[in-house]
């Protein structure tokens, strides 16, 4: 009876595995300042996929990680719709942002974000209304990821599991 008793929790703990790898996505604020120009700066946001879980993670909106990127500067609204081949990616060193990249907008509205000198820079132009921005990005999670439900349920199940075989012991 105690080996299908432990069958039974073994195969309640595996298959509740996929379902605790799921992830959740989270979101990032951004701040853009103004350095030079004369425009003062601008927010946006992006979200990806699952929180940064390994020593460099890259999300792009090639391999599905990167799932949304809006900034809004000078009055104007920049997102992945309006990117250069509807292509974004942000990469994380140790879990801290290092890395946003776009590129986009109109002929004569643009947007470009890149890594210099260990800091996250912006440039802005838009030729029709004149305006200039360049400066650096600042950025704080706004939506992090919550503790996923089963990973209790895989947590009890192996202690069950644990102390079906240490009460096994004790009473052989």
């Amino acid at each position: 009876m105690r080996k299908y008793l432990s069958a039974l929790i073994l195969t309640l703990g595996l298959a509740t595995v996929p379902v605790a790898a799921h992830a959740t996505p989270v979101t990032y604020d951004l701040v853009l300042t103004n350095v030079i120009g004369n425009i003062s700066g601008g927010t946006g946001s992006f979200t990806i996929a699952s929180a940064p879980t390994s020593f460099v993670n890259s999300y792009t909106t090639l391999n599905g990680g990167l799932t949304s990127m809006s900034f809004l500067i000078g009055g104007d609204s920049f997102n992945l719709g309006n990117a250069i081949s509807n292509f974004g990616e942000v990469d994380f060193f140790l879990g801290n942002l290092v890395s946003v990249a776009y590129a986009g907008g109109t002929s004569n509205k643009s947007v470009n974000f890149s890594l210099n000198s260990g800091g996250l820079f912006y440039v802005f132009a838009d030729l029709d209304n004149h305006e200039f921005s360049q400066g650096y990005i600042t950025s704080a999670v706004s939506t992090a990821a919550t503790p996923e439900p089963t990973a209790i349920l895989l947590f009890g199940t192996g202690a069950l599991g644990l102390l079906g075989f240490a009460s096994r012991k004790l009473i052989a």
